[in-house]
Order: C-alpha cells, then structure tokens, then sequence
C-alpha cells in the first residue's frame, strides 16, 4: 500500500527528527489539522496584560475603571477581561504582587474588580503602587474550555439594524452568522451590534429602572399606566404617582418640573363672600369652562350701562361671551 514519505517519527529511520512537522500532522489526521493544533503552541504561556495606573483603581469600591484618554490607549485597553477569569496582579517590573485571583463585577468595557474565588463572594481590595500595576490573564486553553465548546449560536431572531441580516431575512434554523468570513469582519459586526446595542438601552422604556430622554417619540394606540406597588391607594395621588406627566421642556433631565395629567384638581374659581353676596371670582388673566350652568340666574356688576339701546362696534366692546338663557344663544359685549 502506498503511503506518504513523512508521517512522523519512522523506527526506519531510527526516530530521526522530522523537519516538516505540520506536513505530517497533515497526513496522519487529514489537513488542515496542523493549523488546529498550531494554535495550542506555547498554550500554557500565553496570557493578556491590562496596564493600569493607580489612579484607575478605586479603594472603596475595589473597581478598576479604565479612562482610554488618547487613542493608543483605546487600541491597547479596548476591553476587559470578564467575570471568572483566572488573574493576578503583578507590579511594573512584572513581579507578582498577588496571583490566585478572579475577575468580578466587570461590564466587559471598562470596569471590573478582584475576587479570591470564582464565584465572585469573596471581594479582593488592596493598595495600588504609585507607578501602577499589571492585570495577567492566562490565556491557556485548558479540557473545560473544550467541554462548553458548542454550536453556532443562533442569531435569527436578532435585528441590528444594520440591513441585511435583520429578523425575519434568515431561514428557520440559520445561524445567522457566515462561517466563511474572517474573524475580523465577524468582530466588526459584534461590536456593530454593541455600539447599537448600548445606543438603544439608554432609550428603552424598562420596568427596572428610570429613563430619561429628550427624544420625540408618536403614540399610536393606548397606554397602559399600572400602579403594581398600590403607590396611590397608599399614599394618593403626588409627583411620584405612575400616570402621563406635562413636564416643562426647559427644565433639565435630571430635575424635570412636571404635573400629572388628567389628575390636577388646581381650580382657578373660587367662592368669595357669603349669603346674597357670594360671588364665583378668579385671578386669572383667562379661564375656560365647559357647560356652565347658572341655577340662580346670573347678575353681573361693576358695569356702567352705557346705554340700552344702539349700536355694538368693536371699539366700545373688545370681547363676547356666549351665553344660552330659556334655551336662546345670546351674546355679552365685555371690555376689559
């Protein structure tokens, strides 16, 4: 049977050392299986460094908070490292100020602190060195990384906003995701994705938390306002109450003057004096009313007839009100 010249080590040869190793992993296992295994070279010293300054750190609150100011530091520090990575802490000069480490609390971007375990109970603080201080990830690819290796994700159900590719274009049961494409291109569009992503939730409407924008937005259908605490059985209807508010658009987002519509029981009428004397009065520069109906009649004083009978022109009276009485539309010249 025929077989390749170089397949390893040959007892032929007397174990002689083969100079064109990927050519015989090849062979044994079908290529491109060298590449595979290429990318385990040197497996257990590779590591990701994070420089960070002291000033980075927080003392209080054990958080490392990454400030990118100049573009060659975005380029080294784009990211952090996520919850449950093995680190540790090293000085400048790459001695080892604490090992045995975790990564806790990160947001992925820009933030994340120490924990002694895994799990992330166990928060680590210290005292960072003036000169600042190295974060070491090892990179190892160790059996429980293999372990969870699954499936291409599906992202179907996804939309960008990107064009192509949004909910709806793919198949039932596509991946969403060109196997073929590079791994640059594949994390272009992830961080496509995060950049909309993060754009969006700072707009969305949640139930977790406030949200507060300056962006017009068009009802089409109902509302549906709840009150799931019962705040206005307990404490009536305040500032705080849920409902739809009026809110004045000069006042700043982070103290918004606003009343609650459809709830405001302010009444710019009021009833002055008593018995035959007692009057509706307000203080207002204008009023609106729907109906209103007079039981007793209507008396209007502090007006000097000028006469009884002539002509209305619009310089003697500069305003009417309609009024109905015994079911007839008449009009009252008023001035001011």
């Amino acid at each position: 049977m025929a077989s390749s010249s170089i397949q390893g080590f040959l007892k032929s040869a007397n174990l002689l050392e083969n100079t064109q190793d990927r050519q015989a992993l090849n062979n044994l296992g079908t290529a491109p299986v060298a590449d595979d295994i290429s990318l385990f070279i040197n497996n257990n010293q590779n590591v990701s460094t994070i420089q960070c300054a002291d000033s980075e750190y927080n003392f209080i609150t054990g958080l490392v908070t990454l400030v990118n100011s100049t573009p060659e530091l975005f380029a080294a520090r784009s990211a952090v490292f996520t919850n449950g990575d093995p680190v540790k802490i090293n000085y400048t000069d790459d001695t080892v100020l604490k090992d045995d480490l975790f990564i806790t609390q990160s947001d992925g971007e820009k933030t994340f602190g120490f924990a002694s375990d895994k799990a992330g109970d166990s928060q680590y603080t210290f005292s960072p060195p003036a000169a600042g201080f190295k974060v070491v990830r090892s990179d190892a690819v160790v059996l429980s990384n293999l372990t969870f290796l699954g499936a291409v994700e599906d992202t179907a159900g996804f939309s960008s906003g990107l064009g192509e590719g949004a909910a709806g274009g793919e198949p039932e049961g596509a991946s969403g995701i060109d196997t073929e494409d590079t791994y640059a291109n594949q994390f272009l569009s992830i961080y496509q994705y995060l950049d909309i992503a993060k754009y969006q939730a700072d707009k969305k409407f949640v139930s977790d938390r406030d949200v507060a924008t300056d962006d017009d937005f068009r009802m089409e259908g109902t509302f549906n306002i709840e009150d799931p605490s019962d705040m206005i059985l307990s404490e009536g209807v305040n500032s705080n109450s849920p409902g739809l508010y009026i809110t004045n658009p000069a006042s700043p987002l982070t103290n918004i003057q606003r009343i609650r519509a459809f709830s405001d029981t302010s009444n710019p009428w009021e009833v002055t004096g008593s018995g035959a004397n007692t009057k509706l009065s307000t203080g207002a520069i204008t009023a609106q009313t729907g109906d209103l109906k007079l039981n007793n009649g209507i008396l209007i004083d502090g007006i000097t007839p000028l006469t009884e009978s002539g002509n209305v022109t619009n310089i003697t009276f500069t305003h009417k009100a309609k009024v109905k009485i015994d079911g007839i539309d008449y009009f009252l010249c008023l001035t001011s």
